[in-house]
């Protein structure tokens, strides 16, 4: 849930950022079946069907249980508007960089095999209605989630995975401190791998 026990919600200058509810589904599944944030997020830029968004929903719902990870619902305080969402979300890759080819990655640790020595880590992800895009809301979002995952949670560091044609995405992790690190291959895609160095941003080494 990126929130620990007792906290209900994350604040910036700008934004809101809560759990998602049930009553948020309407608003995923319409920004997810939008061809341009679809192209930056699923094989061949695909749109989410309704049904897949709403499975979609359920598993974030479950992960706040299971994980103590998802996804948040970002709000805009001054009009109380749902404009995205942003959070951290379970991600496995191989622990080794292979002989050959690039390192795969799982979102979610159900579809890891289990034969590979594994990493667990966390990715930070940010997906906002178009509406809202070039505002600085994602960039704020995510070092919302950046410093609370820091500073409250006590990381040392988040993952992205960013597609390399999404310069929009990629502007908010550079802005924010993250630094390349390499390509991963997921969900049939080679994505740029980014870390977040959280004790950088925090102390400048």
């Amino acid at each position: 849930m990126t929130l620990a026990r007792g906290t209900d919600r994350l604040e910036s200058s700008r934004l809101v950022l809560r759990r998602v509810t049930h009553a948020d589904l309407p608003f995923f599944t319409r920004i997810h079946a939008l061809p341009e944030v679809a192209e930056n997020l699923y094989p061949q830029g695909r749109p989410r069907t309704p049904e897949e968004t709403a499975t979609w929903l359920e598993y974030t719902l479950a992960s706040y249980e299971k994980f103590a990870l998802g996804y948040l619902a970002v709000v805009r305080k001054s009009d109380g508007l749902l404009i995205g969402r942003c959070g951290l979300m379970d991600m496995v890759v191989e622990s080794a960089e292979p002989a050959q080819g690039i390192r795969k990655g799982w979102f979610g640790r159900e579809g890891a095999p289990a034969d590979l020595a594994l990493t667990f880590e966390c990715e930070l992800g940010y997906t906002l209605d178009p509406a809202a895009w070039g505002q600085g809301y994602a960039t704020e979002a995510a070092r919302c989630v950046r410093d609370y995952a820091r500073d409250v949670l006590g990381w040392s560091y988040a993952v992205s995975a960013i597609l390399r044609q999404n310069a929009r995405s990629r502007r908010v992790a550079e802005r924010s401190g993250a630094r390349a690190d390499g390509h991963m291959h997921v969900v049939g895609l080679t994505w740029d791998r980014w870390v977040w160095p959280f004790h950088d941003t925090r102390t400048g080494h």
